[in-house]
């Protein structure tokens, strides 16, 4: 391959924290990611991928190696030299002013392109060019002067493509970021990177779907344990189990999501009658068993995440009812639901789900002070002692209990999330999206767990965007559409077909 082609050269890279290497390629290793192309970078959490990112925008010095950037060294020193450079990025979790406007947010950093001779900023100039860049990447109801904390998840991360796109990068690094938006936003984002790879862009691109990988990239990276393990082209001489078992180190083609034993199933733990809040979802009726995993399956927008918030009290309903155990109960705030036996596991666990800057002792025990705590005395040891057992049983890849969960890979930190819940021992689990933005042997790790929280009696409601997944884990599925459901599936009996049907 002639060294003029590519965009970026990546040669022998590490990276050192105490008592981790994140990456520790060896010297010889290389990844070339070449103009005109999508480069595929996969592997498990924790495998240095989003390492690599953060090396490339100048967030973290890298401990050794040699980067080339258009035939030139690059060590940046900060994101603006990358910037600079040509290098802009879609992140996994964005870091947003959330009380700033879209267009605010669209060219953070880059006020001075607006400012006037007094060094005021010219708003209307600014809004005008927010509103041209989100209309030509299709986003046309988002208007630049909302708040962007008004926004939901969705659009949040749509705001994030514009912002990186802003710039009309020479090199685009994309961060996961399929699995935080609706399929139909999914395809928008497809032909976007198209488009750029046909005017030249190199795309370094990180997934955990094989599917998506083989959809887009043209060749693929694989990293491991923070070292490089292959590099394949994609094309018909590789399979998707070639992928998964240098990814993961193992064969895991005979994984399954659980088995068909119902034999946990008892009798109805949660039930919602006529339950709605206008302008969200309406009249619905669900059932939920001891020992059961109902689903929800909806396309983005259906009302599934605002109803899964409402069951946990972070929503008011305006009609309908809820019963636990047949009982009438109200849920006026998460601290109700709690009292109740009720945990949620957000679909945002970065804003909903963990204090980022703290570790696991704090994070975990923060939905357990009931027990650890009498007459407002906190037992400490009882927290870290929890946390490390939770560490052990979920196998949580972290330095230390003490370590803050912002460095932990996305895996992890669902897994502490998840954690939170299970030592709580709440009865009711409402569970959103448990394996977004997580790779293929931690999916079924987290799928293992839930099916074991199944089988020790508890109710769990899963809504997920993800057929397979709903398919695989549930007992029941429910479909809804425009906040009402549409459909209701058992087991044994649904298929993707089936139920998409109802969702569209």
């Amino acid at each position: 391959m002639n060294s003029e082609a590519n965009a970026v050269v990546l040669r022998g890279l590490k990276k050192y924290f105490p008592g981790t290497k994140a990456l520790d390629w060896k010297d010889d290793d290389v990844i070339e990611i070449r103009k005109g192309e999508i480069h595929g970078l996969v592997g498990e959490n924790g495998a240095g991928k989003s390492t690599t990112f953060q090396i490339l925008m100048g967030i973290y010095d890298k401990t050794g190696g040699e980067i080339e950037l258009f035939g030139e060294p690059y060590n940046p020193q900060n994101v603006h030299d990358a910037e600079a450079a040509g290098i802009s990025i879609v992140m996994q979790q964005p870091n947003f002013a959330d009380n700033l406007t879209v267009a605010e947010n669209v060219f953070l950093g880059c006020d001075k392109k607006f400012r006037n001779k007094l060094g005021l900023i010219d708003w209307k100039r600014q809004n005008r060019e927010a509103k041209e860049i989100l209309d030509r990447l299709g986003y046309t109801d988002i208007e630049p002067t909302t708040v962007l904390g008004t926004l939901g998840y969705e659009k949040t991360k749509q705001v994030e493509i514009a912002r990186a796109l802003s710039t009309n990068p020479r090199v685009l690094l994309v961060d996961e970021t399929s699995a935080a938006i609706s399929k139909e936003s999914a395809e928008k984002l497809y032909a976007l990177l198209k488009g750029l790879k046909n005017q030249g862009c190199a795309i370094l691109y990180i997934s955990h779907f094989i599917e998506e990988v083989y959809e887009l990239c043209d060749r693929v990276s694989i990293l491991r344990d923070g070292k490089l393990i292959a590099k394949m082209p994609i094309d018909e001489s590789v399979t998707p189990d070639m992928i998964v078992k240098n990814m993961v180190g193992r064969d895991m083609s005979t994984a399954v999501y659980r088995s068909d034993d119902n034999s946990s199933i008892g009798d109805v733990l949660f039930e919602t009658k006529g339950l709605g809040k206008r302008g969200e979802f309406e009249d619905i009726d669900i059932r939920v068993r001891s020992g059961e995993i109902v689903g929800i399956a909806g396309i983005g927008g259906c009302g599934s995440e605002a109803f899964g918030k409402a069951l946990f009290g972070y929503e008011s309903v305006d009609a309908g009812k809820m019963y636990l155990e047949g009982r009438e109960i109200r849920i006026r705030s998460p601290l109700d639901a709690m009292r109740l036996g009720i945990g949620l596991i957000p679909k945002d666990r970065e804003k909903e789900g963990l204090f980022l800057q703290y570790g696991s002792v704090i994070n975990i025990a923060s939905g357990n002070m009931r027990r650890m705590s009498r007459r407002g005395i906190v037992n400490h040891a009882g927290e870290r002692n929890m946390a490390e057992e939770s560490v052990k049983q979920f196998l949580i890849k972290t330095p230390s209990v003490d370590d803050p969960v912002s460095d932990m890979s996305g895996g992890n930190r669902q897994k502490v999330v998840i954690a939170k819940w299970i030592v709580n021992e709440s009865k009711f689990l409402i569970v959103n999206s448990p394996t977004r933005g997580v790779d293929i042997g931690a999916k079924y790790e987290i799928y293992k767990i839930l099916e074991d929280l199944k089988n020790e009696g508890r109710g769990i409601l899963l809504i997920s965007d993800e057929l397979p997944e709903l398919i695989g884990m549930c007992d029941k599925v429910y479909s809804f559409k425009q906040g009402k459901v549409s459909g209701e599936f058992e087991r044994m009996v649904f298929t993707e077909e089936k139920i998409a049907t109802q969702m569209v």
